[in-house]
């Protein structure tokens, strides 16, 4: 091999990406998983990481799904408010004249 080519990379499925984070998670070291699963430790914090902000995108992504749904429900009421007050002022204008 030529000092230029580099070696192909490896590519892991999910569902061992999913086991290596599960077992860092469960309170194993980095160093031991990544030596057990024949892995680099660089590797192991970047998929905990990953795992972390998928997760905690769910979350967020049910928060402004909730926020959306309040919101919705204010610009309802505000609407039918707004539309009180135009058929009050028209009532009111008529019985000025």
């Amino acid at each position: 091999m030529r000092s230029s080519e580099k070696p192909a990379r490896r590519k892991f499925p999910p569902e061992f990406k999913s086991q290596a984070v599960k077992r860092v998670l469960s309170g194993h070291k980095v160093a031991a998983v990544a030596k057990a699963l024949g892995i680099g430790e660089s590797l192991l914090p970047t998929w905990v990481t990953r795992h972390r902000l998928s997760e905690d995108s769910g979350a967020l992504q049910a928060e402004q799904a909730a926020e959306i749904v309040r919101l919705k429900r204010m610009l309802a009421q505000k609407e039918e408010e707004a539309a009180i007050l135009k058929k009050a002022m028209a009532y009111l204008a008529r019985e000025s004249r």
